[in-house]
């Protein structure tokens, strides 16, 4: 049972991961460009980076959520965001990435990594709990997961886009807003009985459009802007040269 719960948190932690990765980085690589945005190499070395960050991020909160009491624990969730956030500022605005394009990609990467063992971990700890687990559990375990990539997938890649601008508090705020909204929406109406049902679905519904909200951004707005700007900067750049 151990090792098929093992597989299944598996596959929900990283199937999404990777599935949104490609979704998400096959229009800047090649064959869709001719020069890529990014370095491979670099790129999964960041999503390695991440899958160890998401394991000692997910040990670190356990302990803190089990050791605070109901009364400082909603506070404390919003410092783990808060701290989240700080972290993979930390990683990303070193100066061999500042202001440098690729390092919005690398973002992306490192939050995919992030959440995929994340995830994983969440859903099996939690599984493994319950004294019988059912395909119900299972699917709504593998959607919170879904929420968490979505989650550190947008907010990693909005602190990298503000590194690549140059420009890293707007982007650095932004990506707190998001990680605390979602926080305030699951802990009090879906983690924990403060709601009864059907009353904590709202906090699901709400939560689950926050994070759908901030990786469709992402994906539609903010990375395509940060390469149409940075091909601008690069023309002007050419023209001079030239002149």
């Amino acid at each position: 049972m151990a090792d098929l719960l093992t597989i299944v948190s598996a596959i929900a932690g990283f199937a999404p991961a990777l599935a949104l990765m490609f979704f998400t980085l096959r229009s800047y690589t090649y064959p869709a460009v001719e020069k890529p945005f990014f370095d491979d190499r670099k790129l999964f070395a960041f999503f390695a980076l991440g899958i160890v960050l998401g394991m000692v991020l997910f040990a670190f909160e356990s302990w803190g959520q089990t050791a605070s009491s109901d009364e400082t624990l909603i506070l404390l969730i919003l410092g783990f965001a808060v701290m989240e956030c700080l972290l993979k500022l930390v990683i990303l605005n070193f100066p061999r990435f500042q202001r440098k394009i690729d390092t919005a990609f690398y973002g992306l990467a490192m939050g995919l990594g992030i959440s995929s063992t994340y995830t994983f971990a969440t859903i099996y700890v939690s599984a493994l709990s319950l004294e019988t687990v059912t395909a119900v559990d299972m699917i709504a375990y593998s959607l919170l997961g879904l929420q968490f990539v979505l989650l550190h997938g947008a907010t990693t890649a909005m602190i990298g886009i503000g590194v690549a601008r140059g420009d890293v508090k707007p982007y650095l705020s932004e990506a707190m807003l998001i990680h605390i909204a979602y926080n305030l929406f699951m802990v009090p109406f879906f983690m924990f009985d403060i709601f009864e049902p059907p009353f904590n679905l709202l906090g699901l519904g709400a939560a689950s459009a926050v994070v759908v909200y901030a990786y469709v951004k992402v994906h539609r707005l903010s990375l395509p802007v940060l390469v149409e700007d940075s091909l601008k900067g690069y023309v002007k750049k050419a023209k001079k040269i030239k002149k």
